[in-house]
């Protein structure tokens, strides 16, 4: 693979995460505004990000890579819920 096809690769890599990240940050302010049930969308969340690891795998990027994104964002998603719930 050409390496500008690679950067363009992570770049909607990257993308994809933030969209997935701001979902459930909004899903949060959603379930603490609003109330409710929100087990569905919250089995859904872990569900849609396996199946996005397993694409990204498909697409060639390496575990490490995908591990490494995968720590970052459960990180930046701690301190999102922290700033903004606490």
């Amino acid at each position: 693979m050409k390496k500008n096809d690679r950067g363009t690769l992570y770049f909607n890599m990257s993308i994809g995460t933030l969209g997935l990240l701001i979902i459930i940050v909004g899903l949060f302010k959603y379930v603490q505004t609003v109330g409710g049930d929100s087990s569905f969308a919250l089995l859904g969340f872990p569900l849609t990000m396996i199946y996005l690891n397993y694409l990204e795998g498909k697409a060639g990027i390496s575990k490490k890579i995908l591990w490494i994104k995968s720590i970052i964002a459960i990180s930046l998603l701690f301190i999102i819920y922290i700033f903004l719930f606490s």
